[in-house]
């Protein structure tokens, strides 16, 4: 590898977190998450990252010794507001360590979870699963902004929509989203206007372009103020219609289909096998005599999708950190037997999905930064 500024051009971390954001879009967040940015500098010089599930010391550390100065993390370490700083106690003496270091701190929490391509879809994967979709598909508020454009000037602000966070849809998959008619509109400007287009008592006919696209409520501020700023007219028009979004490739948990049945025992052993965890629970079920072919599945403590589990016609549900009362739950219910495969377990190996991404970056930009999955994770259980 070469040394950072020998030949390489520099990168803020500011442009990786805009890619991560347009991979993993921020809008998929439940809204209890905070996942983001947890510390650092948009503005520091990006020298490589770092992979891991946790914010951890010894993860910071990691990145150092690998020449990394960005720390991608899924679980976030602020989930709830500090009362105070103590850089002596946990979590304090990790952010003053990261940051005396120059280390941004980055997670994508459940928007990863729920993204194309994410967490559970990388489960999925690994377990052999076709014709997969959402357990709980994403639902969200969004906006259709529909505004009249001079034909001359309708790229250039469509241009500026798109940068503003206009056009995204699909949960990201798709971007500059749009669509255009053409049309002829007519006004009068009256004393007091300052048309920058016709003329005072004047009826004008012009050109224009219907032009409407999506986005998301948390951009609905920076996107009409890039129309206001952008727009030839003075008062452009436009309209704001709220609508709420229902997309199956992307939401919480999954649920796909083998090639074909299985015995349970079976199967068990595969997941195992492809997670390498030392030890599986198995919650009802008849491990030789039942057959699976229909999987449902939520990584990390993912129980609370148990139902729709159900709904859906599963044949087993796996996840992870199922408590006592919730096995008896199934156990009394006898209907979907549940594998409890361990939070560790089920998230680790979206690591190696988000080191591509980075990687993926790095290429397009030409750079020849170090991208790294961290080795000094481990199961927080040790089984005796």
């Amino acid at each position: 590898m070469r040394p950072v500024g020998v030949g390489l051009k520099m990168i803020r971390h500011a442009d990786l977190i805009d890619y991560l954001e347009f991979k993993i879009p921020p809008g998929l967040s439940e809204s209890w998450d905070h996942c983001g940015l947890q510390a650092g500098s948009r503005n520091w010089s990006l020298t490589g990252v770092l992979c891991a599930l946790d914010l951890t010391a010894e993860v910071v550390a990691e990145a150092l010794a690998v020449g990394a100065n960005f720390v991608l993390s899924h679980h976030p370490l602020l989930f709830k507001p500090l009362a105070r700083l103590d850089v002596a106690a946990f979590p304090g003496n990790l952010l003053y360590q990261a940051l005396t270091a120059g280390v941004t701190l980055y997670s994508a929490h459940t928007n990863l979870d729920s993204v194309a391509g994410g967490v559970n879809d990388r489960l999925a994967e690994l377990f052999g699963l076709n014709h997969c979709t959402a357990l709980e598909p994403y639902q969200g508020e969004i906006y259709k902004l529909v505004t009249f454009i001079p034909k001359a000037e309708a790229e250039r602000v469509g241009r500026a929509l798109f940068a503003a966070g206009a056009g995204s849809y699909g949960g990201g998959r798709y971007r500059d989203c749009s669509f255009c008619a053409p049309g002829v509109g007519s006004f009068r400007p009256v004393a007091g206007a300052a048309p920058r287009v016709g003329t005072v008592g004047k009826v004008s006919l012009v050109n224009e372009i219907r032009f409407e696209t999506v986005l998301e409520k948390r951009v609905v501020p920076a996107v009409l103020e890039a129309l206001h700023q952008t727009h030839p007219y003075e008062v452009p028009a436009y309209d704001l219609y709220p609508m709420e979004l229902f997309d199956r490739h992307s939401g919480l948990g999954r649920i796909g289909m083998l090639p074909d049945p299985v015995c349970l025992a079976e199967f068990v052993d595969l997941v195992k096998q492809q997670l390498g965890a030392p030890a599986l629970r198995l919650i009802g079920g008849d491990l030789q005599r039942a057959l699976v072919q229909k999987i449902a599945l939520c990584s990390g403590s993912g129980f609370s999708l148990y139902r729709s589990a159900c709904a859906a016609g599963a044949d087993l549900f796996i996840s992870g950190d199922v408590k006592y009362h919730e096995a008896r739950a199934v156990l009394d219910s006898g209907t979907l037997p549940v594998l409890d495969a361990g939070h560790f377990a089920t998230e680790k190996p979206v690591l190696e999905v988000m080191a591509a991404w980075c990687r993926d970056f790095f290429t397009d930009q030409g750079l020849d930064l170090p991208v790294a999955v961290s080795q000094s994770e481990r199961e927080a259980w040790i089984n005796l």
